[in-house]
């Protein structure tokens, strides 16, 4: 059965949704619980209901970009019986979802949190590490496995989560590529950039490539045919 939204976990996410444009537009500092309230069209007692002060709404957009990603990949790193090429694989793609579902949130929360409490910051940082950890632990199995070349596994994992993170400044929702198709992609370039060569790639993996392959020359096609003669 689908689990059902409620009315209250909808405002929850439209006053964490306005918040963050207008962190990202004037500023945390500059942005009150009174200018949230109005670009919702609500009373400021509507606002307070869920959030006592503006800290507490970046506290809560803090934990979905940070508590989330180090829940994720610890879930999927903690299956050890996973091939690493398919657990790497997986986490990209989570961790990249998790970012391109939530860019503005993302960047408030990069930009903001020197405004958390000490004890807010330690948390994120916490989780931050918690997720290269998880990241790294996979790498160095692929190493291990003879799947991914020698490589120093903690920065393959901060280039790796970098570029996910990325996204968050480039992602446009109207942009010709969908969230699936842009993690999908970002997947392939960080297990190709790892794997030992001569390492042949699941059958699963190359059916996935040509698919991408063929959406992008259809794509080629198109612009071909629509550019005048």
């Amino acid at each position: 059965m689908a689990k059902r939204t409620s009315k209250g976990n909808v405002q929850r996410e439209s006053i964490l949704d306005a918040a963050s444009s207008l962190f990202v537009e004037r500023g945390f500092p500059g942005t009150s619980m009174y200018d949230i309230a109005d670009a919702l069209g609500v009373t400021r007692t509507a606002v307070y209901y869920y959030f006592p002060n503006k800290e507490a709404i970046l506290a809560a957009l803090t934990e979905v970009v940070t508590w989330v990603a180090g829940q994720l990949a610890g879930q999927l790193a903690e299956r050890k019986g996973l091939d690493p090429v398919d657990a790497l694989r997986h986490l990209v793609v989570q961790h990249a979802k998790l970012i391109v579902s939530h860019p503005v949130q993302f960047r408030v929360v990069e930009r903001n949190e020197n405004h958390l409490s000490p004890k807010r910051r330690e948390a994120a940082a916490k989780w931050r590490r918690a997720v290269l950890d998880h990241f790294t632990d996979v790498i160095k199995r692929g190493i291990g496995s003879g799947q991914f070349r020698l490589v120093d596994a903690r920065v393959a994992a901060l280039a790796i989560i970098g570029m996910c993170n990325w996204t968050a400044w480039w992602y446009k929702p109207t942009g010709r590529r969908s969230q699936d198709e842009i993690c999908a992609l970002l997947a392939e370039l960080a297990v190709n950039g790892l794997r030992q060569e001569g390492a042949r790639p699941p059958r699963t993996e190359m059916g996935e490539s040509l698919r991408l392959l063929r959406k992008e020359l259809a794509y080629l096609e198109q612009r071909i045919q629509d550019e005048p003669a």
